[in-house]
């Protein structure tokens, strides 16, 4: 299955706002350890935005969810 970390980190070489935001946050991971209900993968992400990144990445980080969840929906349905 397809992870945002996984989908951010192959973003790198893009010379548009979501490569600056997958520079700029580098190799972080979206996971909470410790937790014993499933991580919010979103949630976990939209914190590390907030508390790490610029101000304007938070509408970056927007965009660039929605296309990792294009992109992880294509990849279920090359799965089928």
């Amino acid at each position: 299955m397809l992870k945002f970390a996984d989908w951010l980190n192959a973003q790198q070489p893009r010379q548009d706002l979501i490569g600056e935001l997958a520079r700029a946050l580098g190799k972080q991971s979206g996971a909470e350890s410790g937790s014993r209900r499933k991580p919010d993968e979103h949630k976990s992400w939209a914190d590390i935005v907030i508390k790490t990144a610029r101000p304007d990445h938070v509408a970056v980080f927007n965009e660039a969810w929605q296309e990792f969840l294009l992109a992880k929906e294509a990849t279920k349905e090359s799965l089928v």
